[in-house]
C-alpha cells in the first residue's frame, strides 16, 4: 500500500512538474510574440531608410564605375605599347636563354667525353699497373721456390 502512495505521490509530483513547465514555455513564448511585434514595428522604419540609403549608394557607385571605366580605358591605350615592349623583351630574353642552354649542354658533352677519356685512362693504366704487379709476384713465387730447392 505504501508503495502505491509513493509512486501516486511521484505521478502528482512529476505532472505538477510538467504542468509548471508547459506554463513557463507559454509565458516564454507570449513574450516572444510580444518582443518579435515590436521589433517588426522597428523594422519596418529601419528598412526604408536602408533602401533609401542603398539607393544613393547606387547612385555613387553608379557613377564612380563610370569615372574608373574611362581611367581604365585610357590606361589600356597607354598600357598596350608597354606590353609590346615587355613581349619583344621577353622574346629576346628567350633567345638568349635558349643559346645559353645550349652552349652549356655543349660544354657538358664535351666534360663528358673528357671525363670518359679520363675513366678508360685510369682503367687501362690500374689494368698494366695490376698486371705488373701479377707479373712481379709469379716472378717473386719462382725465385722463392728456386732458392728453396736450393737449400733442400
Amino acid at each position: 500500500m505504501s508503495l502505491k502512495f509513493a509512486s501516486e505521490e511521484a505521478r502528482l509530483s512529476e505532472e505538477m512538474e510538467r504542468e509548471h513547465e508547459i506554463r513557463n514555455l507559454k509565458e516564454t513564448v507570449a513574450a516572444l510574440r510580444e518582443a518579435l511585434e515590436k521589433q517588426k514595428a522597428g523594422t519596418a522604419a529601419e528598412v526604408a531608410q536602408a533602401v533609401a540609403e542603398a539607393h544613393n549608394e547606387i547612385r555613387d557607385l553608379k557613377s564612380t564605375i563610370s569615372e574608373m571605366r574611362m581611367e581604365l580605358e585610357r590606361r589600356k591605350a597607354s598600357g598596350e605599347e608597354a606590353v609590346q615592349k615587355v613581349h619583344a623583351q621577353a622574346a629576346e630574353e628567350g633567345r638568349q636563354l635558349q643559346s645559353s642552354v645550349q652552349a652549356l649542354r655543349d660544354q657538358l658533352e664535351r666534360e663528358k667525353a673528357r671525363h670518359a677519356e679520363a675513366e678508360q685512362l685510369q682503367k687501362r693504366i690500374h689494368r698494366d699497373e695490376t698486371a705488373e704487379l701479377e707479373k712481379t709476384v709469379q716472378t717473386l713465387r719462382e725465385e722463392l721456390e728456386a732458392n728453396r730447392a736450393k737449400k733442400q
